[in-house]
């Protein structure tokens, strides 16, 4: 096989190479393909990494206020992603890792769906490639006082086609990147304290013993005794809390006077004696130019609404806090300053429904103050062309909260600012490209223009971007289930209610397994937020294995736009309000709480009387796995009786061969393994352990054996377990499965 052939799409003469298009395929027969990633009889066919041809990561960035990772995906060609958008596509995944103390944190996995789009042009001749995905995750760890800032490192990879295995931050993809970059975490708030907030930051600096009681308090966000564990509501990538926080109020701009204080040169040299790195603290010590601390009186005098003696008595005042007034009006050349904070990247996230900009503060002061004052706003407002007219139409605006980091690193922190949007509006069939211009306004201090997309920030820079809108059904007056446990019903079978080969996530666009999955736990179900369905009552019924059909009647969270949210609770007859989408972003029809096993039946109906407008049909998993042997479910391990008989407290001498038998089955089985696990920095021999049963996809017959020579084990104590997952889709999360393992714990002797 030549590594270096290329296949061309029919009628458009893109050259794909083989190590693409057959990427899959080629992995599966040889694993170590592409490089050396497993031991044993595979060559390297032709040694590729991080190849950036096709794909690349274009910027991190996290909203402190939502506590979400974001990364923005540049796809760069027209061809070579698996099909058009009425094909599956391929899959970009990102996974995210987040450097705590000296541990890389595996905080999860993302990924979206991607597909050839010929090149075409915008309304304004330009080329709409490349465009941009993002996939996000939620990471809120254990938060800090305000008198520690957190400014943890961020690892992202991207691969195309191949997950990112769990837990391991060194991998580097075949067709990605890995990039890395700097966040802030959102402080823990002085609640026990709040006149705190109010102290001059000098007073504050001299309080910070304060911190040695971060241990003793309870994080308000996390409750007393940690993290306050979410309800199964999969809202996945957008929030995983029921009950999220009120919108954090923006922090007032200061004044001249206010900001001259704050930046004054004795405390400039204080400031910099805690910076980290020498080119930080050099920058420590230079002031905001007088355009910056006095940016609102700029924007008062440019509105046009001071009267001449105003304007005198302001004059007045700005000379003395040293300011001088004719220096004030020369730093916008028109295109925005962004020497302070600059956007980088504009992109759609499509599992969210949110537009997210991507922004960077380049310098550690200038930003109204320490992490312990109110500090300053970033507005981002965005614009879009849906129609491609070249008629922008607004969308709305993003705030993000901003302070001084005097131990920022040299290249500053990555910020991202989002807005959720409602697709429904836009979305198309799958024939049309689908490709949008947006663009997006970044401003320090000042909301940005509502009226006017070509406005000019004094502080910020705007920029454009094209975006690709998954295809799918808009609005059409019709009242569905869109998302049933997880999973568009269009991946759910409708005669067996197992997911179909192509089912991924609906809420982070992770692939569910081919081999078809069941349900369990609670089965959220979603339907579209149309206009022209508010005010329609509906309501949920269920059918237990063809029982008779009885009321949803289970509370249900429904997020608003703006990332707060409310419970509904449906009426004793299951009715409720259509959901609308300000009020309801992810159109949440009902929490379905199952149990047992067999195929349940969900029925929408709507109107007054009420009419069936649908009904769905799930396979239930809700069994688990046990550790008795049980052939149907199970996971279990044990020695062979008459060998464990002539042992004395499972203990076994160097050299022997030990037996056993174990199970591993499950009517909805992912895989199971046999490892054995040593103590100490004890290396198992290959081949040491073998097994009956060799493949981890197919289950192992009840009274499998286990066979394990010790000659080349060195004395020491070892656990033998087995490990048995499912692939039921679990509280409608893809992924999640049941799971189950039995340890036999045993001693080598020496002979």
């Amino acid at each position: 096989m030549n590594a270096q052939s290329t296949t061309s799409a029919p009628g458009v003469g893109a050259d794909v190479p083989q190590t693409r298009s057959e990427f899959t395929s080629l992995l599966a027969v040889n694993p170590n393909y592409f490089g050396k990633v497993v031991e044993g009889p595979f060559d390297v066919i032709f040694e590729q990494k991080a190849n950036t041809g096709y794909e690349e990561i274009g910027c991190l960035g996290y909203h402190p206020e939502r506590s979400r990772l974001e990364a923005t995906i540049v796809i760069k060609r027209a061809f070579g992603y698996g099909g058009g958008p009425c094909t599956p596509g391929s899959t970009q995944y990102v996974r995210f890792f987040v450097r705590e103390g000296k541990t890389w944190v595996d905080a999860g996995v993302s990924a979206t769906k991607v597909h050839d789009l010929p090149i075409g042009k915008d309304c304004a001749g330009a080329p709409d490639h490349p465009f941009s995905h993002v996939v996000g995750v939620t990471y809120a760890p254990a938060r800090r006082f305000c008198f520690s800032p957190q400014l943890p490192r961020v690892r992202a990879i991207l691969s195309w086609q191949q997950m990112p295995p769990a837990g391991d931050p060194t991998f580097v993809p075949v067709w990605g990147e890995v990039q890395e970059d700097t966040i802030q975490i959102r402080p823990r708030p002085l609640f026990h304290w709040p006149v705190l907030l109010d102290l001059n930051p000098d007073v504050l600096e001299k309080v910070k013993e304060l911190q040695l009681l971060e241990q003793l308090m309870p994080d308000p966000d996390q409750g007393p005794f940690g993290p306050v564990p979410p309800l199964p509501d999969p809202i996945g990538p957008v929030s995983l809390n029921p009950q999220p926080l009120p919108p954090k109020e923006v922090a007032a701009a200061l004044d001249a006077g206010q900001l001259a204080a704050i930046y004054r040169p004795e405390r400039l040299r204080k400031l910099a004696k805690d910076a980290v790195d020498a080119t930080v603290a050099k920058l420590v010590m230079q002031p905001p130019p007088p355009s910056r601390l006095a940016a609102l009186e700029v924007a008062q005098v440019k509105s046009g609404a001071l009267t001449a003696p105003e304007l005198a008595t302001l004059s007045v005042s700005l000379k003395k806090v040293g300011l001088n007034w004719s220096e004030l009006f020369g730093d916008n050349d028109g295109v925005g300053n962004t020497s302070y904070e600059e956007l980088t990247c504009v992109g759609l996230d499509n599992n969210a429904g949110e537009l997210v900009a991507a922004f960077r503060v380049k310098l550690p002061t200038g930003f109204s103050g320490a992490p312990c004052t109110a500090g300053s706003t970033e507005y981002v407002a965005f614009w879009a062309d849906w129609n491609d007219d070249c008629r922008w139409e607004y969308v709305g605006t993003a705030k993000v909260n901003t302070h001084d980091f005097v131990t920022m690193p040299a290249g500053g922190l990555a910020y991202a600012a989002t807005l959720p949007i409602d697709l429904n509006l836009v979305r198309r069939d799958c024939e049309k490209p689908g490709i949008h211009k947006v663009r997006a306004v970044l401003s320090w201090n000042a909301a940005p223009s509502t009226t006017n997309p070509d406005w000019t920030p004094v502080w910020g820079n705007r920029l454009d971007s094209h975006v690709h809108v998954h295809p799918g059904t808009g609005y059409d007056g019709t009242a569905r289930m869109t998302i049933v446990g997880g999973v568009n019903t269009q991946f759910i079978n409708p005669a067996t209610g197992v997911t179909l080969p192509t089912a991924v996530s609906a809420y982070n666009g992770i692939a569910a397994d081919p081999r078809g999955c069941p349900f369990g736990g609670r089965v959220v179900v979603h339907g579209p937020t149309d206009p022209a369905l508010a005010g329609t009552t509906y309501r949920l019924r269920v059918s237990n294995n063809g029982g008779p059909f009885t009321p949803v009647t289970q509370s249900f969270w429904a997020s608003d736009n703006m990332g707060g949210g409310t419970w509904v609770t449906p009426a004793a007859d299951g009715s409720a309000q259509w959901p609308v989408w300000f009020t309801n972003g992810l159109g949440v029809l009902g929490y379905v709480d199952t149990s047992g096993e067999g195929t349940w039946t969900i029925r929408l109906e709507v109107g007054s009387p009420f009419v069936v407008a649908q009904t769905q049909r799930i396979q239930l998993d809700n069994t688990g796995l046990g550790r008795d042997g049980n052939l149907v479910n199970g996971a279990h391990v044990a020695v062979d009786p008459g060998q464990l008989g002539q042992q004395a407290c499972g203990k076994f001498t160097q050299g022997m061969v030990i037996t056993g038998t174990f199970d591993a089955n499950d009517e909805w089985l992912d895989r199971w393994s046999l490892a054995l696990t040593p103590g100490g920095n004890v290396v198992v021999p290959p081949g040491a352990l073998t097994t009956s049963a060799i493949l981890p996809t197919v289950g192992a017959p009840g009274g499998s054996t286990w066979q394990l020579d010790t000659s080349g084990l060195q004395p020491c104590g070892y656990v033998l377990r087995i490990s048995v997952h499912d692939r039921a889709i679990v509280d409608s999360v893809v992924g999640s499965g049941h799971h189950a393992s039995d340890d036999l714990g045993f001693c080598i002797d020496k002979s």
